[in-house]
């Protein structure tokens, strides 16, 4: 068997640059295990953000469900006392599209 077929190198490199590989092929794998280490703590890192942020629409969802209820309730007090909300309210409730857009007819709920 030829110097090639064997896997050395055609010039000749010897002990020296088997070394040298050998020492490269440890530097990289310890780099391979460091970065998949890393990998795992960015993924649970990922999965807590994850979560994090589904637990926080579904409380803004929540909110959101609370707060139209509230204004309902605010705009049915507003109607039998005959008392006007202020500009800022009124505005509020239109911006979130909780205020009707004409007069309801018929029984009261």
């Amino acid at each position: 068997m030829n110097k090639q077929s064997s896997g050395q190198q055609p010039h000749g490199g010897g002990e020296g640059d088997t070394d040298r590989l050998l020492t490269e092929l440890r530097s990289q794998s310890s780099d391979l295990e460091r970065l998949r280490a890393l990998y795992e703590e960015l993924e649970t890192r990922n999965g807590l953000l994850h979560n994090e942020v589904l637990r926080l629409k579904r409380a803004q969802r929540t909110n959101v469900q609370d707060l139209a209820r509230v204004a309902a309730v605010l705009l049915q007090i507003s109607r039998v006392k005959g008392i006007a909300l202020d500009p800022a309210t009124l505005d509020i409730l239109r911006r979130r599209g909780w205020l009707p857009t004409r007069p309801r007819t018929g029984a009261r709920p």
